[in-house]
């Protein structure tokens, strides 16, 4: 076994308890890839409680707690990278003197809280000859490789549609999420660029152009959603609804909405040329009979020869947190690069920055012009609070 990679968590709250369970899943399967040598958060209480976690499956010596980035990096010029999981608004601020002490860095989606605070990351990155991957796990999932595997066989013939609704009400109290400053956005950036970051995936197809409507119907979120109890105010849109442009001439309709009452829907499905692919029912050709996600999953998972099964599920791990983390080591073991790195977190991201720019400015907006920073309104305001230059 090659020499442990030295890795330093930043951000301890509650999604760095999903990447606890990811570096204990590699390390209870032998994939002993890491050795965790610190953890920081502004909370000490929580960057004890990962570095207690850590030393309880790693052994060895616990790591040391900090609440400062600058001082952990100090005193530890040995590490090679870090692992932050904090609010969207601090990814560029922690990672930028990461990235400039020559750490590598895996942070949490989204990328960052603006396009232009990814272009700075992703400077730094390049500035200094380090890796950036994205947390971007779902597509690591057994089921979302399935998906892809079967639209690229041309299972449903060619892609046509892909409708992505999801409608309910969901008005509980969510902490910073809750906040534009905080976190860039609502649903439709913290878990819509998951969701973008599958279509692109399944697709294997990149969007052109979006048009989007955003709504702020609610104005509150309760700690009691049902008796409008405890309710403070907000600034995040709850209902999003949005036409995208792909290559080739496909077509998405991707809605959100958290504030439609009493009556909560939800589709996923890809329709093609000779048939669907429908994630309930799993796919339905043209004419013939339908086959059960769980058979179409076995006919992936058959398909597999060795080399490719072991790098879609290393060491037979299906955590996709482990396995995005494991695609990190490898890519600074090697020199590659994860599957999802800093160019795909940026362009999953982007088609969430067109929904909102859409909304902001009344009209279809392209891709390009959010890629190249050239289209800012909803993006301005955060960029001057927070100083994003």
């Amino acid at each position: 076994m090659a020499e442990r990679i030295k890795m330093g968590l930043v951000g301890c709250g509650g999604m760095s308890g999903a990447h606890m369970n990811g570096y204990r899943e590699l390390w209870n399967n032998d994939l002993k890839e890491y050795d965790i040598v610190a953890a920081c958060d502004i909370d000490e209480n929580r960057a004890q409680e990962r570095a207690n976690q850590a030393h309880e499956f790693q052994g060895g010596t616990k790591p040391a707690v900090y609440t400062e980035i600058d001082e952990m990096l100090d005193k530890h010029p040995d590490m090679d990278c870090i692992d932050i999981c904090a609010l969207h608004s601090a990814h560029h601020v922690l990672a930028v003197p990461a990235l400039d002490a020559g750490k590598h860095v895996i942070l949490e989606k989204p990328f960052g809280i603006t396009m232009r605070a990814c272009k700075i990351m992703m400077e730094a990155a390049e500035r200094n000859n380090r890796i950036i991957s994205v947390a971007e796990n779902y597509r690591l999932g057994h089921m979302e490789r399935t998906r892809s595997w079967a639209i690229a066989q041309g299972r449903i013939g060619d892609p046509r549609m892909f409708f992505w609704i999801e409608v309910g009400e969901a008005l509980g109290k969510w902490g910073w999420r809750n906040f534009k400053m905080d976190a860039g956005g609502g649903w439709a950036l913290d878990g819509g660029v998951h969701f973008t970051d599958l279509m692109r995936y399944i697709l294997g197809l990149e969007a052109e152009e979006v048009y989007a409507i955003n709504k702020a119907y609610e104005p509150y979120r309760y700690d009691n959603p049902g008796a409008r109890e405890g309710g403070y105010s907000v600034d995040v849109e709850d209902a999003m609804i949005s036409t995208i442009k792909f290559e080739q001439g496909v077509t998405a309709q991707w809605t959100w909405v958290g504030s439609a009452p009493a009556h909560g829907f939800g589709q996923k499905v890809i329709y093609g040329s000779e048939g669907a692919l429908d994630w309930g029912r799993g796919l339905i050709p043209r004419g013939g009979e339908p086959i059960s996600n769980e058979d179409l999953r076995k006919e992936f998972s058959d398909s597999l020869s060795d080399e490719e099964r072991e790098y879609f599920f290393p060491g037979g791990i299906g955590n996709s947190v482990a396995i995005e983390l494991k695609y990190f080591a490898d890519a600074i073991r090697t020199g590659g690069k994860p599957e999802v790195d800093a160019v795909e977190g940026m362009k999953s991201e982007a088609i969430c920055m067109a929904a909102y720019e859409s909304g902001y400015f009344g009209r279809p907006v392209t891709i390009a012009e959010i890629e190249s920073c050239e289209l800012e309104g909803y993006q301005k305001e955060i960029n001057d609070k927070l100083g994003i230059e």
